[in-house]
């Protein structure tokens, strides 16, 4: 990939712990792993919060980290909350979990608040050690790609859909990895056109654009969000259940509410459908967002379903459609 200074921002309270790990790290910079990937490591140690917040907040524009190593259990800081105020000051710089054992709910919530990966000391090695880095470098490299616009949508400021089938494959990856479900959404807008024919090309446009801004809003962080045709977005979501997809489900039908409610505004709706993601190998969030695609148009059905009394897009109900805007 590159033979550049690779900087790895190792923070750890463990002191023998910190330095079996720099051992690993080591072996990465020799070679032994990742195909000489790893040449020119470079890794700086700190053992409390706040020192490490302290260097991160003074970093910009001295000390660039490629990566950074967290171990959510330190002296002054204890589990999410540590990843969370790391986040906070690194927000353009990936974080892989170094945890102190392996724990199967703090790693799903971790990688849910947006960790690259979740390792645990009782089973750490050089190998997936050197996978877990090159893996969350190599993401961040498509991420700034995406903001040159290489992956991006340039009107709305999300992803493409290059950018989203390649990025949701690394939410589905991390999905089986941890054992828990991924769902994919799709959400459309309807009315641009009778917006355009009556308004001009300028404010369908800008229409689009704040719908995205809700789009933006609602979900979390670390979800991928992509524009994927004219009027249709695609989202990937690692959620606790399905009573937390209906919740942003329904946030989101609330917030358009306002978008529809100003001048202008009146022929638009949205519309949306949920496809959880098993096990199966064959099943891709790139498939998974074409069929929602080609199906969601169907407003018979939508109606149908809302008219029967059916509740929110759960796992038993992937067709069902919602429809909101000004004049409903």
């Amino acid at each position: 990939m590159t033979d550049r200074l690779i900087r790895v921002l190792l923070i750890d309270g463990q002191v023998e712990d910190s330095r079996w790990v720099q051992e690993l790290l080591a072996e990465l910079e020799e070679g032994r792993f990742g195909g000489g990937w790893m040449h020119g490591l470079e890794v700086f140690h700190l053992d409390r919060l706040g020192d490490a917040l302290t260097l991160l907040e003074d970093s910009e524009g001295k000390e660039q980290f490629d990566v950074v190593l967290l171990n959510p259990t330190l002296p002054d800081s204890f589990g999410l909350n540590t990843y969370l105020r790391v986040r906070s000051r690194v927000r353009e710089t990936p974080v892989v979990i170094l945890a102190e054992q392996d724990d199967p709910d703090l790693a799903i919530s971790m990688v849910r608040a947006g960790a690259q990966d979740f390792l645990a000391k009782t089973q750490l090695d050089s190998l997936p050690l050197a996978r877990a880095l090159r893996l969350a470098v190599e993401r961040n490299r498509i991420l700034r790609d995406l903001r040159a616009l290489t992956w991006g949508d340039e009107l709305t400021g999300l992803m493409n859909r290059s950018g989203f089938e390649m990025m949701a494959e690394r939410d589905m990856a991390a999905a089986r990895r941890l054992g828990v479900e991924m769902a994919v959404a799709v959400v459309e807008l309807s009315g641009l056109e009778e917006v355009g024919f009556a308004y001009g090309k300028d404010e369908r446009e800008l229409a689009l654009i704040e719908a995205a801004d809700v789009v933006k809003s609602v979900f979390p962080r670390a979800s991928c969000m992509a524009r994927v045709s004219q009027n249709r977005f695609a989202v990937s979501l690692l959620p606790k259940d399905e009573e937390e997809v209906e919740g942003v489900m329904e946030d989101l039908r609330k917030r358009f509410q306002q978008v529809a409610r100003k001048a202008n505004r009146s022929p638009l709706r949205i519309k949306e459908r949920i496809h959880w993601l098993g096990d199966e190998a064959a099943e891709s969030p790139a498939a998974a967002v074409e069929s929602l695609c080609e199906n969601i148009g169907d407003r018979q059905r939508g109606a149908m379903a809302t008219a029967a009394g059916e509740k929110g897009p759960g796992r038993g109900n992937p067709q069902l459609v919602n429809s909101i805007g000004r004049n409903v």
